[in-house]
C-alpha cells in the first residue's frame, strides 16, 4: 500500500501549517528485539516505546521468524495453527513521515475457518496517557442522563466498545476507527487508526489500563489461497484530537465530503411529516426549517413507493399505519409530484423515503398466491414479495439448519429484512430510485431508513469473506456497498442527495451519503456519534417531544450548535417527532439565525485551534463558505469570556478581519472590531443565556 502523507503547507481543508514539524522527518524508529516489533517515539519530549502484535487464537504454538529488517522497514512471518486449522500470518511495519505503516496479511492453508483477529498496540508505561476515541463521551460514567462533550479525553482504561454499536442506543460504541493518545506535557499525541480501505465487518476496541490498545476483527473466511488484509496507520501529531482527525480526513476524503454539495442548500432544520397543507412560511423559515423527509405512507406497502400505475394519475390506496387514514387515504404519482412541486415553490425541499432493508406489511408464512394475473401481483405485498423478490429476503445465519423458510420480521407493521446485495431485489430497488427521479423531479432527493439491518449476515447468501456460526454467509455491510455503489451515482448524476438514518453509525458505510437525519438525535449519545460521522456534512436530529428540551431549553439548543448539527421543528403531521407547541416554538425562533449560520458548516480539524480562558465555557469552530463561525456555549448568562483563537494566515487569507457576534434572540449580527490578523487572535465577548455566535471574515 502506498505510503499516505500529510498534507502540509496549505490549508485547504483542516490541517494547521504547524503540523509541518511532524511531518518533515520520520517520527517513530522501528526496532525488533526478539520476537517483538517496537516503535519508539523520535522526541526529547518524551521516552516511550510500544510493541506491535497480531494475535489468533493457537493450539499450537509457533514461532515468530523475522523476515526482513532494514533501516526503517521489518517484516515477520508466523504460522498459527488452530486445531485442524492454518494460517500464515505476515506483519510489514515500515516507518513513514506520518508515523508507521502496518500491513498484515492472513493467508489461509488448511480448514475453512474464522476466529478474531487481535491487532494491538501496548505502550510501555501507561502513564499520563489520555485516551480519546469517536466516542459518544469518555466513558467516565455509568450512566449518564444528560449531554456530555464526546471530545474529552481520559485515562487508560478497562473498556470495550464496538464500531457501530451493539445497537443503536448503545454508548459502548466508535463511530471512526481511530485511538488517540495524548501526551500533554510534550504536546505528542499517537493516532492508532484503520484503514478505511479496507474491507471491515466486526470490529472491536479495546483498551485497559496496561496500556494495551485493540482492534479485533471478527466473522473473516480464513481459508485455503484467501488473503485477509488488515492496514493501520500510526501517526504523530499534537496532543489535540483534531490533529488525528485532520488526519483521517485528510487521507480518506470520500467517505467525510458529501458527494453532491447541494445537500448543503436542501438541509436545514427538518420534519418528518405526512401533512399537506398550508403552511406558516415566514414562521417555519425563522425556525432555520429546509426540508421534510416526507413520512411516507403515501406507498401502497413498505418498498413499493412507486408502483406500477397505469398513469400517473391513478390512484391507489396509501398505507394505513396503525390502520390510521391519512387524508383522503389515496395517492398518485401526480399527488406526490404536485406536493414536492409546492414545497419547492414555498422555498423548501422534500426528501422522498427510502428503505433498501425492509419490504412489505402484514407478511405471512406460508403464503398462497391470490393475485391470477402477474401483472397485478403488486396490489398484494406477499404476492409481489414470495413471486417476485422471494431471493432477496434475508435468511437467519444459524449454527444448525432451519427446516422451513419463515422470514425475518422487522418491528414495523409485519415487514420483512431483505439483503440489497440480491441481484433481483437490488434490480427492484434502482428502479424504484429510476422511479423518484423521474417521476418526482421536484424532491431534492431520498433519505433511507433502517440502516440496523447492516448489522446481519445473510445465511441464504454467500459473499465469499465472511463466516458466521461457522456458515458460509454474505454480510450486509457489503450488500449495503454493492448497492450504494449503483444507488449513489444514479441520484448524484441527477443532482438528487442521499441521507440516511444511521441506525448503525459507521464511517466507512457513509461513501454514498451526503448527510444524516438522525432518528434518535434527541438523545445525547446518538447525537455525538452521529454528528462525529457528520462533521463535514449536515446532520439533523430527531426531536420528539418538549420534555426533550428539559430541564434546560437554552442548553439543549446549544450543544445542537456545539455539534453542528439541526433539529426537527414542531410541524404539522410528524410522526412520532414534535408537533407544533407554542412553548416550545419561542425557543426555536430564538435560536433560528443561529442555526440558519452555521448551514453548511465544515469542522475546522486545526490543533488547538481554540482555547477558552480558565474553561469558563466550550467552544467548536466551522468554516462556512469564506467565514469562520464559532459557536460558544454553556457559559454563565452575562459572563465575560477570553478566547484564544489559532487560525493559519491562509483559512482566511486576509491580513484584517472582522468581528460579529449573534445572540440567542436577535437575528441580525452586530459588528465589534476589525482585528489585524495575528498567528493568535485573542477575543473578549460576553454571552448572552450562556451563549454566543462569533464570525470571523
Amino acid at each position: 500500500m502506498k505510503d499516505l502523507a500529510v498534507k502540509t503547507g496549505i490549508i485547504i481543508s483542516g490541517l494547521l501549517v504547524n503540523m509541518l514539524v511532524f511531518a518533515q522527518d520520520k517520527q517513530i524508529v522501528l526496532k525488533q528485539i526478539g520476537s517483538e516489533t517496537q516503535g519508539q517515539i523520535k522526541s526529547k519530549k518524551l521516552n516511550r516505546y510500544f510493541t506491535l502484535t497480531t494475535v489468533l487464537p493457537e493450539t499450537s504454538s509457533g514461532n515468530t521468524d523475522v523476515i526482513r529488517s532494514t533501516d526503517g522497514q521489518i517484516k515477520t512471518k508466523r504460522e498459527v495453527q488452530y486445531f485442524d486449522n492454518k494460517c500464515i500470518v505476515i506483519n510489514t511495519v515500515r516507518e513513514t513521515t506520518y508515523g508507521l505503516l502496518w500491513d498484515i496479511e492472513i493467508t489461509g492453508e488448511e480448514g475453512i475457518w474464522s476466529v478474531p483477529i487481535e491487532t494491538t498496540l501496548k505502550w510501555n508505561k501507561p502513564d499520563s496517557i489520555d485516551f480519546w476515541t469517536t466516542w459518544p463521551d469518555n466513558q467516565t460514567m455509568q450512566k449518564i442522563d444528560t449531554w456530555q462533550d464526546p471530545f474529552l479525553s481520559a485515562p487508560l482504561n478497562n473498556r470495550k466498545l464496538i464500531y457501530g454499536g451493539i445497537d443503536h442506543t448503545s454508548r459502548s460504541a466508535f463511530v471512526i476507527p481511530i485511538a488517540s493518545c495524548f501526551f500533554k506535557k510534550a504536546d505528542i499525541g499517537i493516532s492508532f487508526t484503520q484503514s478505511l480501505s479496507d474491507t471491515i465487518l466486526d470490529l472491536e476496541m479495546s483498551t485497559d489500563a496496561s496500556g494495551k490498545i485493540s482492534y479485533i476483527h471478527k466473522n473473516h473466511r480464513i481459508a485455503r489461497n484467501k488473503t485477509i488484509r488488515i492496514t493501520h496507520h500510526i501517526v504523530v501529531h499534537q496532543a489535540d484530537w483534531r490533529a488525528g482527525m485532520g488526519w483521517m480526513f485528510e487521507n480518506f476524503k470520500d467517505f467525510f465530503l458529501p458527494k453532491n454539495n447541494f445537500v448543503n442548500e436542501v438541509v436545514g432544520c427538518g420534519a418528518y411529516s405526512s401533512y399537506e397543507g398550508e403552511l406558516d412560511i415566514e414562521k417555519y423559515k425563522n425556525m432555520a426549517f429546509s426540508v421534510n423527509w416526507k413520512a411516507s405512507f403515501d406507498f401502497p406497502y413498505m418498498g413499493m413507493f412507486i408502483p406500477p400505475v397505469v398513469s400517473d394519475d391513478e390512484e391507489w390506496e396509501k398505507y394505513r399505519q396503525g390502520g390510521v387514514k391519512i387524508g383522503d387515504g389515496l395517492a398518485s404519482v401526480t399527488k406526490l409530484a404536485n406536493y414536492s412541486k409546492l414545497f419547492k415553490e414555498m422555498g423548501f425541499h422534500t426528501l422522498s423515503y427510502f428503505n433498501v432493508t425492509e419490504f412489505g406489511n402484514k407478511i405471512v408464512y406460508p403464503h398462497k398466491r391470490v393475485s391470477e394475473k402477474d401483472e397485478n401481483l403488486w396490489k398484494d405485498a406477499n404476492d409481489f414479495l414470495y413471486c417476485k423478490l422471494n431471493t432477496g429476503m434475508l435468511r437467519p445465519a444459524e449454527i444448525t439448519p432451519r427446516w422451513n423458510n419463515w422470514p425475518i420480521y422487522s418491528n414495523w407493521e409485519g415487514c420483512v429484512a431483505m439483503d440489497p446485495g440480491d441481484s433481483t431485489y437490488q434490480v427492484f430497488m434502482l428502479n424504484q430510485a429510476k422511479l423518484h427521479i423521474d417521476k418526482i423531479p421536484a424532491s431534492s432527493g431520498i433519505c433511507i431508513d433502517r440502516l440496523d439491518w447492516l448489522r446481519y449476515y445473510n445465511g441464504g447468501a454467500d459473499d465469499g469473506v465472511s463466516l458466521y456460526n461457522g456458515n458460509k454467509v454474505r454480510s450486509l455491510i457489503l450488500s449495503w456497498n454493492d448497492i450504494m455503489n449503483k444507488l449513489g451515482p444514479l441520484m448524484h448524476g441527477n443532482n438528487k442527495v442521499i441521507l440516511c438514518n444511521p441506525l448503525y453509525r459507521r464511517i466507512d458505510l457513509m461513501r454514498q451519503i451526503d448527510g444524516i437525519y438522525d432518528e434518535y438525535g434527541n438523545k445525547p449519545s446518538s447525537l455525538n456519534l452521529c454528528a462525529q460521522l457528520a462533521m463535514h456534512k449536515p446532520i439533523i436530529a430527531w426531536t420528539v417531544k418538549k420534555e426533550d428540551f428539559q430541564p434546560d431549553p437554552d442548553s439543549y439548543f446549544q450543544h445542537h450548535l456545539y455539534m453542528g448539527a439541526f433539529l426537527t421543528v414542531p410541524f404539522q403531521g410528524n410522526d412520532h417527532t414534535i408537533r407544533p407547541d407554542p412553548d416550545i416554538e419561542k425557543y426555536y425562533l430564538d435560536y433560528g439565525s443561529l442555526l440558519q449560520a452555521i448551514k453548511g458548516r465544515q469542522w475546522v480539524l486545526i490543533p488547538h485551534v481554540i482555547e477558552i480562558e480558565n474553561n469558563l465555557a466550550k467552544a467548536n469552530v466551522f468554516r462556512v463558505n469564506e467565514s469562520i463561525i464559532i459557536p460558544v456555549i454553556n457559559g454563565a448568562d452575562n459572563l465575560n469570556v477570553k478566547l484564544l483563537l489559532r487560525l493559519p494566515y491562509n483559512l482566511l487569507a486576509k491580513d484584517k478581519i472582522m468581528f460579529s457576534v449573534l445572540y440567542p434572540g436577535t437575528v441580525k449580527w452586530k459588528k465589534v472590531a476589525i482585528k489585524k490578523y495575528s498567528e493568535i487572535l485573542e477575543l473578549s465577548v460576553p454571552l448572552q443565556r450562556g451563549c454566543v455566535l462569533i464570525s470571523l471574515k
